[in-house]
């Protein structure tokens, strides 16, 4: 009889321990969730730059554009540093206008702030800007200083220039121009990254 008890202690502590087993993975399995849940929620509320109006073109005293954006993040973006292109489409030579801004202020939920990017009426003429399309490329750096995240964000937009005394919108670069860009960024050693 001894035996028959010993075989039935042995189910008994091989299914206890099956049971402590699939509690311990389950309860593994639901920290492991609730973890990637809360990464997912925290890097939801970073903040982030949407465009608050269609960029603007003026061709008064040389060509400006203008954009206004806005932090549609829930978090406020600090350290905000951007960089700008402006070159023309058939890429053949190094960007007309390449500058580089940084702002002091943090910019809070829904808050806007404005960029003009503006060309002087030499550099205009000396590029004949007003006939050629041109590609604008506006790279944006910023930080979360709630959870210390860094964030890029890079818009581009393509100008066609003026039409007799109408001046273009801008529009969004397409999906095939982008390998020409690319290519271009490679060929004159543009990189983003500080």
């Amino acid at each position: 009889m001894g035996s028959k008890g010993d075989k039935l202690g042995n189910w008994s502590s091989i299914i206890a321990t099956l049971g402590t087993m699939t509690l311990a993975i389950t309860a593994t399995i639901t920290v492991f969730i609730t973890l990637n849940a809360w990464k997912v929620e925290r890097e939801s509320a970073r903040p982030y730059f949407s465009l608050q109006d269609s960029p603007k073109v003026e061709g008064k005293s040389g060509i400006s554009f203008e954009f206004k954006f806005s932090n549609v993040g829930i978090h406020p973006a600090t350290n905000i540093a951007s960089r700008t292109l402006v070159f023309l489409q058939n890429m053949d030579d190094v960007p007309i206008h390449d500058a580089q801004f940084s702002l002091v202020n943090e910019i809070p939920k829904n808050m806007a702030t404005s960029m003009v990017i503006a060309l002087e009426s030499s550099e205009v003429a000396d590029h004949e800007l007003e006939r050629n399309p041109t590609y604008i490329v506006i790279h944006l750096q910023y930080e979360d200083p709630i959870i210390k995240g860094k964030y890029n964000q890079t818009l581009y937009y393509r100008w066609d220039g003026i039409d007799g005394e109408e001046l273009n919108p801008l529009v969004h670069v397409e999906a095939k121009e982008m390998e020409k860009i690319t290519q271009y960024f490679k060929h004159h050693k543009v990189n983003f990254e500080k």
